[in-house]
């Protein structure tokens, strides 16, 4: 969950580990097995173009930080941005869409979605009952997407939030869209309406408290590591949402 949400704030994740918790792998996939739960699998797998996706946009995304930093900017066009990671100007825009999302990009947005989206196995849940399945699976996707080099790109986009105007107004942008998709999904794992009150707290709490918790790292000097502070919000996430839904 980055900022571009940090959402559960790289590329393809693969969760490769069997833990306690009877946690099993797919691709991007965990089944919980020998408990209560075991008839759950997230056995959802992205596709080769989309794994292709992500980590082309986190390649480009690494030349765009290093070009703003070495030159400012306001001094780097897109289509410098292009040369440099040898792609053509279009293929930024249809990837990004402005030159503001070279900063704001998040590769973990889409892999929290992915992962959430898979969260029941393809059946219709109760919210808490989701939420119950999602937080063994918590700790493993963290430790899984958030990389030492998206911590790295976060700490650097933080900056330019922060400096850049334009770069702060589209993020606002971004982050509520990102409550949108989480709302449609939450809609679509629980079979609620879309428009359901709780439904649209619940995408507020989870989008604005990884905000809030990117705001809190920044302001401590980023003294922990991302993924501590994201355990930290995730955990305060699922119990907000736990009391909500009761």
């Amino acid at each position: 969950m980055g900022r571009g949400p940090g959402g559960f704030v790289g590329g393809g994740c693969g969760i490769r580990r069997v833990t306690g918790l009877g946690l099993r792998e797919s691709r991007w996939g965990v089944g919980i097995l020998g408990n209560k739960m075991s008839e759950s699998t997230i056995a959802s797998t992205p596709s080769l173009w989309e794994r292709r996706k992500i980590e082309a946009m986190s390649r480009i995304q690494r030349v765009a930080l290093e070009l703003f930093d070495e030159h400012g900017y306001r001094e780097v066009t897109v289509e410098r941005v292009a040369g440099a990671a040898g792609v053509s100007p279009s293929s930024i825009y249809r990837y990004f869409g402005t030159k503001e999302m070279l900063v704001l990009y998040d590769e973990t947005d889409p892999q929290a979605l992915e992962v959430m989206r898979t969260v029941g196995g393809g059946q219709t849940r109760d919210f808490v009952e989701l939420l119950a399945i999602a937080r063994p699976l918590v700790p493993v996707v963290l430790d899984e997407i958030v990389t030492d080099d998206v911590e790295y790109r976060t700490r650097v986009r933080l900056g330019y939030v922060r400096s850049i105007p334009e770069v702060k107004s589209r993020q606002t942008e971004q982050w509520r869209a990102l409550e949108n998709e989480f709302r449609i999904a939450f809609a679509e794992l629980t079979g609620r309406d879309a428009n359901d009150l709780k439904l649209r707290m619940a995408a507020a709490i989870c989008i604005w408290s990884c905000m809030a918790a990117l705001d809190h790292w920044e302001g401590t000097g980023f003294a922990a590591r991302l993924r501590d502070v994201y355990a930290e919000a995730v955990e305060a996430i699922l119990v907000s949402l736990e009391a909500l839904f009761r």
